[in-house]
């Protein structure tokens, strides 16, 4: 950033000149032609030949950018660098699972596990609360993370940020999802201990030793759907997107009202920029997809929360696809979308939910086999996660 106003008065234009043609360059330039006619005509004669410039040949080719979705600050980070920044990303999105496991979700779990569950020595409401308030604070959490990584891999284009925040979302919520899961299934599975819990063959679930036949238990599979459940609804499909208005929108509003109204020097153009929309980003896209994987689990589960699951899906998404609706409309103050990078990796991503449910179809299939005998089917242990594993690579 070079602002030549700051050199009036200090020096003479020979100094001036001097700085100007000693200033380093980017290898990335971009050409504004009067119409999108001209630009192809350029393209065309210059063709593979190039153009010379002080002795360099630069190449000539159509840009899909608009100007607003270039990060011209970015433009001289070389590829071999972005790689070193975007895995430094990944190590900072890691870092937040580890320090929100660490610090709040063991916390939570040693707090879970100093009951006995034994003639009513058991939490009370209030631990579903921190529950839920745990699930979305990590949810913040991790898309502020996922944010900053994002960003700090300082790619060239908008549309870039975009792709890469939608990975390290994603991949940060399942891994999150998968740690909050094997905590609460364990939590439960401790309680249902404490409580003398029986299957439905009348065993104690306290004297099943294998996990493939605690996991098919009915009071596992019952409790797992439960928390599943609870994860899903209300806190990740509802309730993240009933306070964005409030945050993202009304709250910054007011604060601008209150910051022009206490500073008589914040007016003109400064009040409008004080006052200025947020742009629209394509962030949705990881949080929908998030949404599916959730509900592509509850098929490992039992089938009685199926329905429920879905219910709340449909409703909550309703509700979001009304919200981006007026959102897009009246509460953005742009939104660019030049390329499809994004919507392509959205739909590559969908993959993964599809994945899930065909390691649920082999997973319930080899229950079927098996008869009314725990952990009786074909597959056993190893064998069943290893097929499980193998179907959801293969689709």
């Amino acid at each position: 950033h070079v602002h030549l106003h700051e050199c009036e008065g200090h020096g003479n234009s020979g100094e001036m000149k001097n700085m100007l043609m000693n200033m380093e360059s980017c290898p990335v330039a971009f050409v504004v032609f009067g119409s999108e006619a001209g630009r192809d005509r350029a393209v065309t004669v210059v063709g593979g030949a190039g153009v010379e410039i002080h002795g360099s040949v630069c190449s000539l080719k159509a840009s899909t950018h608009e100007p607003r979705e270039i990060l011209w600050e970015n433009l001289h980070v070389t590829a071999a660098e972005r790689t070193m920044k975007v895995v430094k990303g990944a190590l900072i999105v890691l870092g937040a699972c580890a320090m929100w496991t660490v610090l709040l979700y063991l916390p939570y779990a040693y707090y879970m596990a100093s009951f006995t569950y034994a003639r009513g020595d058991e939490p009370g409401q209030f631990s579903e609360g921190i529950f839920i308030g745990l699930v979305v604070g990590s949810q913040i959490g991790l898309f502020v993370a996922s944010s900053i990584a994002a960003k700090k891999a300082q790619y060239r284009y908008e549309y870039d940020v975009q792709t890469m925040y939608t990975m390290y979302y994603n991949s940060a919520l399942i891994l999150n999802l998968v740690l909050d899961i094997v905590l609460q299934a364990y939590l439960s599975y401790i309680q249902m201990v404490g409580v003398g819990a029986h299957t439905a063959g009348g065993k104690l679930l306290g004297e099943l030793t294998r996990f493939q036949e605690i996991f098919e238990s009915y009071p596992m599979q019952k409790s797992v759907g439960r928390l599943l459940f609870k994860y899903c609804w209300p806190c990740t499909f509802f309730v993240p997107f009933l306070a964005e208005p409030f945050v993202a929108q009304l709250l910054p509003y007011y604060i601008g009202r209150l910051l022009i109204g206490a500073d008589p020097r914040i007016k003109g153009l400064n009040a409008v920029k004080a006052l200025e929309l947020s742009e629209m980003e394509q962030g949705r896209y990881a949080d929908v997809i998030f949404n599916v994987i959730l509900v592509c689990f509850i098929p490992f589960i039992a089938p009685a929360y199926m329905h429920m699951t879905f219910m709340a899906l449909i409703v909550s998404h309703v509700y979001l696809y009304c919200y981006d609706q007026v959102k897009v409309l009246r509460y953005v103050v742009s939104f660019d979308c030049s390329s499809p990078d994004v919507h392509n990796l959205g739909m590559k991503l969908f993959s993964i939910p599809l994945s899930i449910l065909a390691g649920a179809l082999v997973f319930k299939a080899n229950q079927l086999s098996g008869g009314t005998e725990l952990g009786s089917g074909v597959l056993q242990e190893k064998a069943l996660l290893a097929a499980i594993v193998g179907a959801m690579v293969i689709h």
